[in-house]
């Protein structure tokens, strides 16, 4: 509620920029982090961050081992969340116990039903579409999801002319 939580996929730290009620942003602070969530090992590493609604817990992304983790936002501190898979993970959404898991390379969203703990969860849905062309993250849109298409098939950097939002339902 005080501001934005970034990931870094290179390195084992995360990022926050407070923002004034005014919507004016303060100096950033980095968290280094501890536990599984510091596996740097893949070419991309933690990629998509969401916050519990109390703040006090973030959950990252793994993009490299499909892997996601709880993180404490005050120490750095991270635990896996048991009983999910989720390879090419990016963005995330989580609502309601509910999380969002886009899946970038392989055109898709994961829906998985976590524990009130977050300790594990489980995949219960498996979102695609055929407008979906490397969706990187994701938003609620009324009662239906907004993923973005990054479009990483016209290379890396993508060179594609247009980009855009598709629409699914949850």
């Amino acid at each position: 509620k005080d501001g934005a939580w970034f990931t870094d996929s290179l390195q084992a730290q995360l990022y926050f920029v407070p923002v004034s009620g005014a919507g004016v942003p303060g100096p950033a602070r980095t968290v280094a982090l501890s536990g599984p969530a510091a596996d740097t090992s893949g070419e991309f590493n933690l990629n998509g961050i969401a916050a519990t609604p109390n703040g006090k817990t973030l959950i990252v992304g793994h993009s490299g081992n499909g892997e996601l983790y709880t993180v404490d936002p005050a120490t750095g501190e991270s635990a896996t969340i048991a009983g999910i898979s989720v390879p090419a993970v990016d963005g995330l959404l989580l609502e309601a116990g509910r999380l969002w898991a886009v899946q970038n390379e392989l055109n898709q969203i994961a829906e998985i039903r976590l524990r009130p703990d977050l300790s594990s969860g489980v995949v219960e849905k498996v979102i695609t579409s055929d407008l979906f062309q490397t969706p990187t993250t994701v938003a609620r849109f009324g009662h239906r999801l907004a993923a973005v298409n990054a479009k990483f098939d016209t290379g890396f950097p993508p060179t594609a002319d247009q980009y855009e939002v598709v629409v699914v339902n949850r």
